[in-house]
């Protein structure tokens, strides 16, 4: 319960900067299979880009090294999908990519074009996963956050969201997701996809 209330509390204040890097992944479909590649892919990715943003102070800077990395990402990507036995298009970009609105931790991210780095698998058209590598902040699953509807008429969602202000939201039923049990249901539908 105690470890319940601290992650809730430390979800409660997380904000997203508004110079920030994120990382985005598109799996091609939302097939049980197709999510797993996109879930192997995220880790893949993310083992080498946190180690090269972990240090770094400023926006500016984690843009320079991760365009520096482009080469790097691109070859673990194919890699990855080399040892998964898949001939599957893929595409890897730096710059401005459209996200939709999201509550995570008490906060609206307001729908919008953010700095990002997409990776695209075959048609980029199932479910995405993404977080923000600079500041550093893939421990955290946005993708899991809840989708939000902003209300055009009265502005009430971006209002909050641009002051700073949680919303009253009587969220009690938030879902949690780690990255080991991510991992290991990946694991296990790998191994249940030898078999079938």
């Amino acid at each position: 319960m105690q470890f319940e209330q601290n992650l809730s509390k430390a979800n409660d204040s997380v904000r997203i900067p508004d110079k920030a890097i994120r990382l985005r992944i598109l799996a091609n479909s939302n097939s049980a299979n197709d999510q797993s590649v996109k879930r192997q892919i995220r880790d893949a990715v993310n083992v080498n880009i946190n180690g090269w943003v972990k240090n770094l102070k400023s926006f500016d800077q984690a843009k320079r090294v991760i365009r520096s990395h482009m080469g790097d990402i691109n070859a673990t990507v194919q890699h990855k999908l080399d040892d998964m036995h898949l001939h599957e298009n893929f595409t890897v970009k730096l710059g401005p990519a459209k996200f939709p609105t999201k509550m995570y931790g008490g906060y609206v991210y307001p729908a919008g074009t953010y700095d990002a780095l997409v990776i695209t698998l075959g048609k980029g058209e199932g479910a995405n996963w993404w977080c923000v590598l600079f500041p550093p902040l893939c421990f955290l699953d946005f993708s899991h956050g809840d989708a939000v509807k902003p209300d055009h008429q009265s502005g009430h969602v971006s209002k909050m969201a641009d002051s700073g202000q949680q919303p009253q939201a009587n969220n009690k039923d938030v879902k949690v997701k780690f990255f080991i049990v991510d991992w290991i249901e990946s694991l296990i539908q790998a191994i249940k996809s030898l078999f079938s």
